[in-house]
């Protein structure tokens, strides 16, 4: 097969690359103009790739946004997996609070279609890509149940567990569509989250 001469010099790009240069092709669309900007040629031409390629990968537009949807879950729980657990409780579901975050706002496209904005084409994603969403959520339970041994707290697990995470989740939102303050974010979210657990403290 004949190369051009922008494709001289230039490595080979691997198939688990080439779909993951796409997932973040799309989501920065996604996070920039919302489900109107996922039309697959300006994903090809955005990932460097062909429109062929995207169908390959995902199917089409369904399977893209599942894939989206399942890696941003992918991400958030593999961020929140390294602060939990250690020796210290409280340290550990005050880490998982501010990781959510951090990945929300690293990757906020991800972030808008697990939780956010939703394609009409996507109403629902699948049982085995929810499968995911609920396992980390499950883990950040088990995480606040911990700390609850530790220093007893006003109501059970899974209800302070909820209030944290809508603390949390409420607080990005309002950053992401840039209705929140404009200054000292990372302070002000940070002492919210104190807040919140001072206030669950027995």
């Amino acid at each position: 097969m004949s190369t051009t001469p922008q494709d001289q010099g230039r490595a080979p790009r691997h198939a688990p690359d080439l779909r993951a240069a796409t997932l973040d092709a799309a989501a920065a669309l996604f996070a920039a103009e919302g489900p109107t900007g996922l039309v697959v040629r300006r994903i090809a031409a955005a990932a460097g790739c062909s429109t062929m390629a995207v169908y390959h990968y995902f199917e089409g537009k369904p399977g893209l946004l599942e894939a989206l949807y399942d890696e941003g879950h992918k991400r958030l729980s593999d961020a929140q997996r390294r602060r939990q657990f250690t020796d210290d409780p409280e340290a550990d579901v005050r880490n998982t609070c501010l990781a959510y975050r951090e990945v929300a706002l690293a990757h906020p496209g991800y972030f808008q279609v697990m939780f956010g904005r939703r394609d009409p084409g996507f109403p629902r994603p699948s049982g085995e890509a929810r499968a995911r969403g609920r396992e980390n959520y499950a883990r950040f339970i088990e995480v606040v149940r911990r700390w609850g041994e530790q220093s007893p707290l006003v109501t059970d697990a899974e209800s302070a567990a909820h209030a944290l995470w809508a603390c949390g989740h409420g607080l990005v939102m309002l950053e992401l569509t840039d209705n929140a303050p404009r200054s000292d974010l990372t302070a002000r979210y940070a002492t919210a989250i104190d807040a919140t657990m001072r206030g669950l403290q027995k």
